[in-house]
């Protein structure tokens, strides 16, 4: 089916969009590019023209019938490109592209997305925001893949409220079909029917809210052979290497009990074909770690634990109950039966692989540098989300681009927080350079090895965990 076919929200869709409301923030996902070579603005018009054509331009129609689900339907993006000509400099580019990612995109606008570029020393800085509820991050790879004009899709039914009937119709064949044997599951095995009961549990009084925390940031630059080499020198992976890193800037900087341990939250992708046009396609598995002081010792741990989450099917599901099932379940008691994802794990580790060709190659350019970050606005409202940390591994050439964003209650402004993720890396033997720092003239990106769109997957990089088949994405 065409990526702007009649594409219906899953629960993960459904839980981002209504996020705003239940924790007080949204989550945008942003990509950055930095081009040596300025960008030209009729190149990046261009860009916005083709990219409003693509699965980025969808809105959401609520369904007419009940017990259908919500579907995307393609809508006109009325957010023009943005051209800045006051040129940024190495002090006022983050500011910059906090603006971008900060101005709202609310779910009933019909600004859907944001593209804009200024002047950046020799070249330029551009900037991609999408609401996190109308693509995730694989999805906006595939989104700027896409090169033509999706086709029209092919209708089966007469319209949309047959359509709705029809989606109505499979939810309730499917629910009769899957309940039963989960529900013998549960039976069978009473540890699953305890986690259930423990998620139906009215929950306690709700603490006041305070003010949201926009999360301090920085992009860092890491050799990707020196990456590799270490961590296979204490045992592990470019996965498991980032997952450690992340957990090490929690244990130094967030207060918690010694003997507690640390959840990174690790996204996995759920896609299996080209033309899969769901919004959100990915499941983020919670990783348990030990916890005490930053650990600099050993990968083994980290690598084990890794691979055993990444095995167990309870953890790739976006809902406690069969998804057609929770479709059918009023608000209240669908929002206690979904499962707690990346807002409630201390930090999410997300590793992207290589960025493809279709991303580097944009506007005309070819960037030097890319980079991807998630970001809640107007920021993490503490008293109701967990998530303190947020990471992003993207490699460009022969380098990775880590994104590290931190609650500044924990991890001070950007100066503070730069210094400890350079001290974390400088513990693995990881010369970090930040993206501000001058570039070598000799540093230059070679042409990516692939053109291929890679999953956005735990170990996309140095896998040896499962890849799972089933789940929602990060929210």
């Amino acid at each position: 089916m065409s990526p702007r076919g009649t594409w219906r929200l899953g629960p993960t869709d459904e839980m981002l969009r209504d996020s705003a409301r239940a924790l007080g923030s949204a989550r945008t996902v942003q990509l950055l590019w930095r081009f040596p070579e300025p960008v030209d603005a009729a190149a990046l018009d261009a860009e916005w023209r083709r990219l409003d054509r693509g699965r980025l331009s969808r809105r959401i129609v609520p369904a007419a019938v009940p017990g259908a689900r919500d579907r995307w339907a393609p809508a006109h993006n009325e957010e023009p490109a943005h051209h800045d000509d006051v040129p940024l400099t190495d002090a006022t580019a983050r500011d910059w592209l906090d603006d971008q990612v900060r101005a709202p995109l609310p779910v009933d606008s019909g600004a859907l997305w944001r593209l804009a570029a200024a002047p950046y020393r020799t070249g330029s800085l551009v900037s991609l925001c999408v609401p996190h509820f109308r693509c995730d991050g694989m999805g906006l790879f595939r989104a700027l893949a896409e090169r033509t004009d999706p086709p029209a899709p092919r209708r089966r039914t007469p319209g949309p409220l047959a359509e709705d009937l029809v989606d109505a119709a499979a939810g309730v064949a499917a629910t009769l079909t899957r309940t039963p044997p989960w529900a013998a599951g549960l039976l069978a095995h009473p540890e699953r029917l305890r986690h259930l009961a423990e998620a139906l549990r009215p929950a306690g009084p709700v603490p006041a809210a305070s003010a949201p925390r926009y999360f301090s940031w920085d992009v860092f630059e890491v050799d990707a052979a020196a990456w590799e080499e270490r961590a296979r020198a204490h045992g592990g992976t470019v996965n498991s290497l980032f997952v450690e890193i992340a957990a090490n800037l929690v244990r130094a900087a967030v207060p918690r009990d010694a003997e507690a341990d640390v959840a990174i939250g690790v996204p996995v992708d759920r896609r299996t074909s080209p033309g899969d046009g769901r919004a959100n396609a990915l499941v983020v598995v919670p990783v348990t770690v030990a916890g005490g002081p930053p650990r600099h010792d050993g990968l083994h741990p980290t690598r084990r634990a890794t691979r055993t989450a990444l095995a167990d099917p309870r953890l790739q599901a976006a809902t406690l109950v069969p998804e057609r099932l929770w479709h059918l379940l009023p608000g209240g008691l669908a929002n206690a039966l979904k499962t707690p994802g990346a807002q409630q794990t201390d930090a999410v580790a997300s590793n992207f692989g290589a960025a493809p060709e279709a991303v580097t190659l944009f506007a005309g350019g070819r960037a030097d540098a890319v980079a991807l970050r998630t970001m809640n606005v107007p920021g993490v409202v503490p008293e109701r989300a967990r998530l303190r940390a947020s990471l992003c591994l993207l490699r460009t050439g022969d380098r990775f681009h880590v994104t590290v964003t931190g609650m500044p209650d924990h991890f001070g402004d950007g100066e503070t927080l730069h210094r400890l993720a350079r001290e974390e890396f400088a513990a693995w033997d990881l010369p970090a350079r930040g993206w501000w720092e001058p570039l070598p003239q000799v540093d230059r990106v070679p042409p990516p090895r692939s053109t291929a769109v890679r999953g956005l997957v735990v170990g996309a990089a140095d896998r040896d965990e499962p890849r799972p088949v089933t789940g929602g994405s990060e929210r």
